[in-house]
């Protein structure tokens, strides 16, 4: 069953094939475009469909799509209390089992959201039942991901900063600060430091001005292989995968510790991996150069590895 005679051939188009049993548009945008449909418990053949709230909207896709890419489903179920996500997985079975015809016999719909018993496997399914309405405590970290925070990535040649309006990327990643500006001295002399730090900086100008908006996020998250080491670093053995805090007193002790040491000593150093003792100065100047410059108390960093 559709809202309207036209809407059959619009989810079509999103799903990419013609759906395979009856769904209701219960989500649109400010167009009225389908954003989630909400499926029936059975298909046209009789085989079991899970999903109860299925997203389809193309931009929340893309949202949800970029998210999971940088470890929002390890990060997200680190975030949530196990229990609470234990009893949303049972409120939507129990919601989508009742849809099921009395009199059916065949087999029947398993697992919680997205068809998943514990854990979570696909943020996707999660936000569609969120905007439906759903009491999903991964809905609620999700939305609080999305809202006016700034997600930055830090890779070997570039560091990307994920915005709500946006993104912007600066060509300055952990490889390439490093062979710029700290490779020559072991440690690094003071006046290289300051160019490192000065360099992001000056990128931190056009983020500004191309995305006014940064200025005023609520939080910040770091992630990368680069992230993985610095926390690792910092807690002196590998973290599980989820959100770290990471305070500025502490991200300011681990700046001077690791900007001081000649490399053989910061090798020695419990919990960093070898493939990041030369660049972890780097790593470690994007994310204070960031702190510095927009005053912030704490950051996250997301471990993903």
């Amino acid at each position: 069953m559709t809202d309207r005679a036209d809407d059959h051939e619009r989810v079509r188009a999103l799903l990419g094939r013609e759906p395979r049993g009856d769904y209701e548009i219960v989500v649109r945008d400010e167009q009225g475009d389908p954003v989630v449909l909400r499926n029936a418990p059975l298909l046209d053949d009789g085989t079991p469909m899970p999903t109860r709230y299925w997203l389809v909207g193309p931009a929340e896709i893309k949202r949800i799509g970029h998210l999971e890419s940088t470890g929002g489903v390890d990060a997200a179920e680190a975030a949530v209390d196990h229990d609470e996500l234990a009893a949303a997985h049972a409120r939507y079975a129990a919601e989508r089992d009742a849809a099921i015809p009395a009199d059916h016999t065949g087999p029947r719909p398993s697992g919680g959201v997205g068809g998943t018993r514990i854990g979570v496997k696909c943020l996707h399914a999660h936000w569609g039942w969120h905007l439906a309405g759903g009491d999903d405590p991964i809905g609620r970290w999700i939305e609080q991901q999305l809202a006016d925070g700034c997600l930055v990535t830090i890779d070997d040649d570039r560091t990307t900063f994920g915005l709500t309006g946006g993104t912007h990327e600066i060509p300055w990643g952990h490889r390439t600060l490093t062979d710029r500006w700290l490779a020559t001295d072991d440690p690094p002399r003071p006046d290289a430091l300051t160019n490192a730090l000065g360099t992001i900086d000056d990128h931190l100008d056009d983020l500004i001005r191309l995305h006014p908006d940064v200025a005023t996020a609520d939080h910040w998250t770091f992630r990368g292989p680069a992230v993985d080491a610095l926390a690792a670093l910092e807690a002196g053995d590998r973290l599980e995968p989820g959100d770290h805090d990471y305070p500025r007193p502490i991200a300011e002790e681990v700046f001077r510790l690791v900007a001081t040491e000649p490399t053989a000593d910061r090798a020695d150093n419990p919990g960093l991996p070898s493939d990041h003792v030369e660049t972890i100065i780097a790593t470690s100047c994007i994310v204070q150069a960031c702190m510095r410059r927009f005053r912030l108390d704490a950051v996250r960093l997301r471990v993903t590895d």
